[in-house]
């Protein structure tokens, strides 16, 4: 099928990388839009930002740079149409990925080591151009050493930083104020930093657990402790955790309930619309052909709306805050934006 250019003013050089090959641009086919490989990175979705025009539809953003690039674009996650980019200072750590804010207004990066102190460093960047520049606030600490994740909070409150020792901080980054410091039970990294859809609830994810802590992201008090439960995502009513090989677990008692309809048959939750009613989920098993399937689901009624092969390169896949489009790898480099169902 033939390829046209939907967007030429997405073909922008991109930092340290542009030099090993020319600039592409954005290709598309009828049905699926791809940004070009750099190798790209998605680096999140931003449910809660403004339309691009007066009146439009709240769409979001999705956010996406090279893999060590300084240049981050923010694209129409349905369109792939660039609607900003940033490019980061010369003190950012590139090897760690930058947090995107719910709202898209802001950037956290992990930031070289204090020149004098020698502490651990976070910024906060605005995605929108300033007349001040530079970053609106930086936290120094020696907890922040050896950071290595982040993550926002949705109401855009409170950050969360995973540290390859073992542990993870939560900030009022506004305040520079240390919320709690949760260490690892199993000696290991975080492999995710969650929050509940209301903010009010934090579960840091650390490889090869057994259990969940669920804390209050405002305290910092442990609220909760799910037993057999090494993996969750927040469910959109911030009640449960929907754990590994589709179940669903309480809050309020760490019981097991029975699961919706759009768990069955399925090993994950990739993510909900932002209006909850669509969900991408990961089947369980694979085909005769050896091929991982995702599905998009209606959460009323669990009915597939739509399916397709995963294409696993080792980035992550994403939902458009809309619920029409898998967000994801390409298995060249690049980016996806595959439509799955139209509204």
């Amino acid at each position: 099928m033939k390829r046209r250019p939907i967007a030429t003013r997405l073909a922008l050089p991109l930092l340290a990388l542009s030099a090993l090959g020319p600039t592409l641009a954005v290709q598309s086919t009828a049905s699926e839009t791809r940004v070009p490989p750099d190798p790209l990175v998605l680096v999140g979705v931003a449910p809660q930002a403004l339309p691009g025009q007066p009146g439009g539809a709240v769409t979001g953003v999705v956010a996406v740079r090279g893999r060590f690039s300084a240049h981050v674009r923010l694209l129409d996650p349905t369109t792939g149409e660039g609607r900003r980019e940033v490019f980061l200072p010369p003190e950012v750590r590139l090897d760690v990925s930058p947090a995107l804010s719910a709202d898209g207004k802001w950037l956290a990066v992990a930031l070289t080591p204090d020149p004098f102190t020698k502490a651990g460093r976070v910024g906060i960047l605005s995605t929108y151009p300033t007349t001040t520049g530079g970053f609106l606030k930086v936290i120094s600490a020696g907890g922040l050493t050896g950071t290595l994740s982040l993550e926002f909070s949705p109401d855009g409150t409170r950050l969360a930083a995973g540290n390859r020792s073992g542990y993870a901080q939560l900030w009022e980054w506004a305040t520079g104020r240390r919320v709690t410091t949760v260490q690892s039970e199993t000696g290991y990294e975080p492999a995710s930093l969650e929050f509940s859809p209301d903010s009010r609830l934090f579960a840091p994810i650390f490889r090869a657990q057994t259990r969940t802590r669920v804390f209050d992201a405002r305290s910092g008090e442990l609220r909760a402790t799910l037993r057999g439960v090494g993996y969750g995502t927040f469910t959109p009513d911030s009640r449960g955790l929907l754990a590994s090989r589709g179940r669903l677990v309480l809050l309020e008692g760490g019981k097991e309930a029975p699961p919706p309809a759009y768990l069955a048959g399925t090993n994950g939750v990739i993510g909900f619309s932002a209006d909850g009613t669509r969900v991408l989920v990961r089947r369980t098993g694979v085909d005769v052909q050896g091929r991982e399937w995702l599905e998009l689901r209606e959460v009323a009624t669990g009915h597939t709306l739509g399916a397709l092969t995963r294409v696993w390169d080792g980035w992550p896949e994403a939902l458009s805050p809309d619920g029409t489009t898998l967000i994801g790898g390409d298995g060249e480099g690049g980016i996806r934006l595959l439509p799955l169902a139209p509204r």
